[in-house]
């Protein structure tokens, strides 16, 4: 499957999505970048709420941004991926407006 992209605006405090789950796949991050306008940490993660599954160790911002190319993703590993329908959330620790893209692909489960 082909990769596919997705802008990220985030700003609230917890669970912000960047990508709606779809039934029967998982979204397979294969590179990411963030730019932080102040002091917060974000994490990856799997669904939302109490169900969520961390995908990342927190990732410190502070007015800086942060990359994760998409090298990775050309073997076929990509850096993360979400449960089979769950939705890619990035969590806030704090209210800061956070923004970039997400370069993806929706990864078939059986």
């Amino acid at each position: 499957m082909s990769a596919l992209s997705a802008p990220i605006t985030a700003a609230a405090s917890g669970d912000n999505t960047v990508v709606t789950g779809v039934a029967g796949y998982a979204i397979r991050v294969i590179g990411y970048v963030l730019s932080f306008s102040g002091a917060t940490n974000a994490r990856w993660m799997s669904g939302a709420g109490g169900g969520a599954v961390a995908l990342s160790g927190l990732i410190y911002g502070g007015a800086s941004m942060v990359e994760a190319p998409g090298d990775v993703g050309k073997n076929g590993r990509g850096w993360f991926q979400t449960a089979p329908g769950a939705p890619l959330n990035l969590n806030l620790s704090a209210g800061v407006a956070v923004g970039g893209h997400v370069l993806y692909e929706l990864a078939p489960q059986t």
